[in-house]
């Protein structure tokens, strides 16, 4: 019963979540605009990127939270660069999840975790850039609500029209991307809880432990098709760390539970094509792995 209950409370504090950062990515373009919103995050591929961190960074919106703001910004035409540098960073670069891994595995792993997870987003971010991504994604989701833009055109008005008339649109806009991608999220949201169930904290201590010259890829596998929130990840790495589990293996679950889980995946479906998220997934796991042995050897 408190499972049932504990799920019902999970999904409804997620779509108010989704609602509310679509809500404001909408007010916020239709005050600034979208050619603000692309020079804020624009510039040259390396800035471009540093800007997609940062506010990733300060933004720290788990994978299902992030995807209204990865839609805002391909609506403003942001480049390749900027969201997916972003879309990497904001779960990777999460404060919450670094304090969280201070304190389990000492600063220094967490700045060495920060550091590999900075570098992997940003040098994605570049090949994204260099790859020209934007031609080998579907158009950007389109959230205008077409009688209100009918009126605007017009009636010669395209410019801020004062927040009684744009919150009801940005409220529309956020309940259509909530409706298109409800039952996609609600398919994440089951899986994220099944593993969960399926393989508790105490199945990966053994499988690491029982393989000590395999455990950084063994923590990787595991970390992928789970979505490491902070709720999960104290009690799993704490209970890595109690057996003795070396910090590389740590490192690496973090980077794949939280850059690379299989809700994810379900989540970016409706966005990009199969073979595109794969390489994406294939591309955190190589980083999860490098980075934890990076970690080893570094710490010893």
């Amino acid at each position: 019963m408190n499972d049932i209950r504990s799920t019902i409370v999970l999904i409804a504090e997620l779509a108010v979540l989704f609602f509310a950062v679509t809500f404001a990515i909408q007010l916020f373009q239709a005050r600034f605009g979208s050619d603000r919103l692309r020079r804020w995050i624009g510039g040259r591929p390396v800035v471009a990127a540093l800007k997609g961190i940062a506010l990733g960074f300060v933004t720290p919106f788990c994978t299902f939270t992030a995807v209204p703001m990865l839609v805002g910004l391909r609506q403003a035409r942001v480049t390749p660069a900027g969201y997916v540098a972003f879309i990497v960073a904001a779960p990777v670069l999460d404060p919450v999840l670094f304090g969280a891994l201070v304190l389990i595995a000492g600063l220094k792993t967490a700045t060495i975790y920060a550091a590999i997870a900075f570098t992997g987003a940003m040098t994605l971010a570049l090949i994204a850039e260099r790859a020209d991504l934007d031609r080998r994604l579907p158009p950007p989701v389109d959230l205008t609500d077409d009688a209100t833009c009918a009126s605007a055109g017009a009636s010669g008005s395209t410019g801020w029209r004062g927040l009684r008339t744009e919150a009801p649109m940005a409220a529309r806009a956020a309940r259509r991307l909530l409706v298109g991608m409800a039952p996609i999220l609600l398919l994440g949201v089951a899986l994220s809880i099944a593993i969960e169930l399926a393989v508790p904290p105490s199945v990966t201590e053994r499988l690491t432990a029982a393989h000590p010259a395999l455990s950084i890829p063994i923590a990787a596998a595991l970390g992928t098709p789970l979505y490491v929130s902070t709720a999960l990840f104290v009690p799993l790495a704490d209970s890595l760390t109690t057996a003795g589990v070396g910090l590389g293996a740590i490192v690496a679950l973090t980077i794949a539970g939280a850059g690379a889980n299989l809700p994810e995946f379900v989540i970016l479906s409706k966005l990009a094509r199969p073979r595109i998220i794969a390489t994406f997934f294939v591309y955190v796991f190589g980083v999860a792995v490098v980075g934890g042995f990076v970690t080893q050897a570094i710490l010893g």
